[in-house]
């Protein structure tokens, strides 16, 4: 059996992360989180996990989770309408494109609602290398927490002939800490966007 690495990621270098949870194996990190934010945990708290025995996507298909890859949930509380909440997904989508291509120059696409492919250069295909989910519990129809559970096939093996990790397509493994420091960068701009433009609708 692998082992995994073990995550020792700093709060400090991740821009706009207030609290880190690192794990070893859960469910799913998208359940931690849910438990952290019933019990007040405070907003941009971010759940890691080596391995997930119970990752779930969309419309609750399984998620392989195997050993090198990037699984994570992180704790908002958007000041927004819910009706704004599923453009988040593909908010998202487009923040790990975007990281995956200015990293690793690797060319992406989105599947709305919340899947990105990216293309495998040799085999000439179109394969998905991660995905979104997100939840929500509100009060009097606005949210009163988000979590916004993402996975990336960055270093893992994948089973399934239709996926694709970062490792794969490169040649090499590539580090953790550089592609979360490089999405929350991207994110936390169209984040504040997004934000302050359905905010602008609503009013």
């Amino acid at each position: 059996m692998k082992t995994c690495e073990i995550i020792d990621l700093n709060v400090d270098s991740l821009p706009g992360i207030g609290k880190i949870v690192c794990l070893d194996e859960v469910e799913s990190t998208q359940a931690v989180a849910r438990e952290l934010a019933l019990e007040g945990a405070s907003e941009k708290t971010l759940v890691v996990a080596n391995t997930q025995t119970a990752g779930k996507g969309r419309l609750g298909r399984e998620w392989e989770s195997a050993c090198g890859g990037l699984y994570m949930t992180l704790l908002l509380t958007p000041e927004t309408d819910l009706k704004f909440l599923p453009d988040l997904s593909v908010l998202s989508g487009e923040a790990v494109a975007q990281t995956l291509s200015a990293l690793y120059g690797i060319k992406t696409r989105i599947k709305k609602p919340n899947d990105v492919y990216a293309l495998h250069p040799r085999r000439r295909k179109w394969l998905k290398i991660s995905g979104v989910l997100t939840e929500s519990a509100s009060i009097n129809k606005a949210p009163n927490w988000l979590l916004l559970g993402i996975g990336v096939n960055l270093n893992n093996t994948v089973a399934l002939d239709t996926a694709v990790s970062v490792k794969a397509i490169k040649g090499a493994a590539v580090p953790r800490e550089e592609f979360l420091r490089e999405f929350f960068r991207v994110f936390w701009l169209r984040y504040a966007a997004w934000e302050y433009s359905s905010q602008a609708k609503s009013s």
